[in-house]
């Protein structure tokens, strides 16, 4: 794990600008290597992802190095690489895991019922603990190639989702499935705390919404200088206005909402040599 943290972090970079509006808008970005925008490099971390995605922790101690990549990718979906969410997925993994701190609740794409499925609910499920107590993040996944796409999508998503109805349904399929080390009691028994009638008024949610898009600024650059920089400000300011215009109907009162934002050059590449790799090892 401490492997692919330090990939991560090697690789996928937090871009430092704010703006103020109606939601939390965060912006991730790789960099460059030889002129090139490295999702080549991306691919290879997230085929080595899967793993860590797609098996619990008792899984991934108990099985072989081979054994762990054949059944990580069993649990992918089959579907059309156009219409798989699995690939976002494990990007948000990454995202929540390595920069906001919130290691993996349920490994989610065990309960699917067919690999011809996606992921019912929530596309995750993490969790942190701020200020003694546990939030639980559940969040939405857009691996698009046009942001309005995505944006959409996600809003539709989101308004059918995040309610109190669909949410309580939600923590009824994650209360047996915990996978937080039991060897960590008092964390442990924080969470269970959660799913023992709690009312979800009192829990504490964050809802992390990854979008991606084809992005004129990458096409543009060959490096993270100034005029990069200058760029995707001038970009995101757009596509974060875009944001701060949708309205999320909601009946949870203690949510936040936080965008991450990814711009690439080309998903279809990445989703092109992700499906490549996954003919091969599944």
């Amino acid at each position: 794990m401490e492997s692919l943290i330090d990939y991560t972090q090697n690789l996928i970079f937090k871009f430092e600008f704010s703006s103020d509006g109606n939601f939390i808008k965060d912006t991730f970005h790789l960099d460059y290597e030889s002129n090139k925008y490295r999702e080549k490099d991306l691919v290879s971390l997230i085929r080595d992802t899967v793993p860590y995605f797609a098996l619990t922790e008792e899984e991934f101690s108990d099985l072989e190095s081979i054994d762990q990549m054949r059944i990580a990718w069993s649990r992918i979906s089959k579907a059309q690489k156009n219409k798989k969410g699995d690939y976002g997925e494990l990007l948000l993994f990454l995202i929540l895991l390595v920069y906001y701190k919130a290691p993996k609740l349920v490994t989610k794409v065990r309960l699917r019922t067919s690999t011809t499925l996606q992921i019912n609910g929530y596309d995750c499920a993490h969790f942190t603990i701020e200020d003694d107590e546990p939030v639980l993040w559940i969040g939405e996944s857009k691996f698009h190639q046009s942001f309005s796409s995505a944006l959409t999508h996600s809003i539709t998503s989101l308004n059918e989702h995040c309610n109190v109805l669909f949410t309580s349904d939600e923590l009824s399929i994650l209360k047996p499935n915990l996978e937080i080390n039991k060897e960590n009691k008092e964390i442990f028994q924080r969470l269970q705390s959660i799913f023992r009638g709690k009312s979800i008024d009192k829990i504490k949610f964050k809802v992390p919404v990854l979008l991606t898009y084809d992005s004129k600024c990458i096409k543009n650059n060959v490096e993270t200088n100034e005029k990069f920089k200058s760029e995707l400000i001038q970009e995101l300011e757009k596509l974060y206005g875009s944001i701060d215009e949708k309205e999320i109907v909601t009946d949870i009162r203690n949510i936040d909402f936080i965008f991450l934002v990814f711009p690439f050059e080309a998903v279809s590449n990445i989703k092109d040599s992700l499906e490549n790799i996954e003919n091969i090892l599944r």
